[in-house]
């Protein structure tokens, strides 16, 4: 009951802090709830077999890796969230708290901002998931007689998910918060470690793979399979963009001293505190970077999987089938749910990342960095972070579309329309400077000598 108590107690005093991982578990929640109210609703009185069966199809090609992107969205936000906390945490150790007592601190209060954020997400699931029945029903690929529900199914996934995802993350970063000693807790030298985990060196290589051997697999075994290709090809891009988001760390790291090379003899501040920045706080830099990844990988992917169905179809003279409107559907859900849910990942990401540096920014202030310095550092930093995660996310897209393109039309890289892809990346530029600018202006806004204390919150 103490701990319970304490965990109530950080979520007051600390709320501020928790609003970025609330408003991306209650996002997560919404969108994997609405996609299983399909589920509630193929159960339905007066449901038709074929409507059932449409239902389902849906609900599991969206939901099943809509459940894994959310799961990593939360997690990654989740992870940023506990690793700002971890002097505050190895402090606990110091006056006497054991490693399970802070572990099963952070869990708690994990559980507390799911359990609500789940419980609040209800409504707008409803809403969201009638209104892709409605799409459903106005291209004729469901009766319009099917009346929306959610039920035991929709409740179940959201809360599960959201679950299993925070107190996951929470578990995994409260277990090195409490190796830290009582010394560097009381020194404030519990920093970032440089290396790492093998887990996600393992688990990023493992699906990166996969995505890979899903594009060879259309490329040669499913190359005219129909819806079945289209969603191999989709998991091709979703597996390859996560793998890449996991291994990302490594990625900035190794960016970095080729960028600090090239920024040497401009002998310009802000360059200098941005590499300084991305080499020593890779893994805060990389939750801006990875769902700028997964976005792209998986708008991009589609969008152009799509559109070489299409051509493809109309080069052969094929006629427009219900079954290729509902694809479309489909497709257009996909992109813009999970699409949507990984942009508030990503702004989310940014502002909470950059609030939690106030001390940081207080402390080079003091040592003479001027504001317009570290506000063009801030720049720098988020350029790099959004250049890697395009870079990225366009190489897990082009897996999933040279396999499909390969199979479907004998060409790996076809002729297409550029227009797709630049409105994708102008969404992620305009989406990482709304985000970063604004919230490093208002940590820049705290008094130096306010700034440069102790962090309050």
């Amino acid at each position: 009951m103490t701990l319970l108590r304490l965990a109530f107690g950080s979520l007051r005093f600390r709320r501020g802090a928790f609003i970025a991982t609330f408003i991306n578990v209650f996002a997560g929640a919404t969108v994997l709830m609405a996609f299983a109210s399909l589920l509630d609703t193929a159960r339905g009185d007066g449901v038709s077999a074929a409507d059932a069966s449409s239902l389902r199809t849906i609900a599991g090609a969206v939901g099943g890796w809509g459940l894994v992107i959310v799961g990593f969205g939360v997690a990654s936000t989740t992870n940023l969230a506990v690793r700002q906390r971890q002097a505050e945490l190895a402090l606990l150790k110091a006056v006497g708290a054991t490693p399970g007592q802070i572990g099963r601190l952070i869990i708690g209060e994990g559980v507390v901002v799911a359990v609500v954020a789940a419980a609040l997400g209800v409504v707008p699931a409803f809403l969201i998931g009638r209104a892709v029945l409605v799409a459903l029903s106005r291209t004729d690929q469901i009766a319009h007689g099917v009346a929306h529900q959610i039920g035991p199914l929709a409740l179940v996934a959201g809360l599960s998910t959201t679950l299993l995802a925070s107190v996951g993350a929470t578990a995994v970063i409260a277990r090195s918060a409490g190796r830290v000693s009582a010394r560097e807790a009381l020194s404030h030298a519990a920093v970032e470690s440089r290396a790492v985990g093998r887990g996600r060196v393992i688990a990023g290589g493992v699906l990166l793979a996969a995505g890979v051997g899903c594009a060879l697999a259309i490329a040669t075994a499913l190359e005219d399979e129909g819806f079945t290709t289209l969603s191999v090809a989709g998991q091709a891009c979703i597996a390859s963009a996560i793998g890449l988001a996991l291994l990302s760390p490594i990625v900035l790291r190794a960016v970095a001293l080729p960028i600090e090379l090239a920024t040497r003899r401009s002998a310009a501040a802000s360059a200098y505190l941005a590499v300084a920045a991305v080499r020593e706080r890779t893994r805060q830099i990389a939750a801006v970077t990875m769902p700028v990844i997964v976005l792209t990988g998986l708008a991009v992917g589609t969008l152009y999987i799509q559109m070489i169905q299409n051509d493809a179809n109309a080069a052969e003279g094929i006629a427009v089938t219900v079954e290729d409107r509902g694809v479309r559907t489909l497709n257009l859900i996909i992109i813009g749910m999970i699409s949507l849910f990984a942009a508030v990942v990503l702004i989310n990401n940014c502002v909470a990342s950059l609030l939690a540096r106030r001390q940081e920014f207080g402390l080079a202030r003091r040592i003479g960095a001027t504001p317009g310095q570290l506000l063009r550092a801030v720049a720098w930093e988020t350029t790099i972070a959004a250049t890697c995660g395009l870079v990225l996310g366009t190489l897990s897209a082009a897996i999933g579309i040279a396999g499909f393109a390969y199979g479907r039309t004998g060409a790996v890289s076809p002729d297409l329309d550029s227009t797709p892809y630049l409105a994708v990346v102008a969404l992620v530029i305009g989406l990482t400077c709304i985000a970063s600018l604004p919230a490093a202006r208002r940590s820049l806004a705290v008094p130096m000598i306010d700034a440069a204390g102790p962090a309050r919150r």
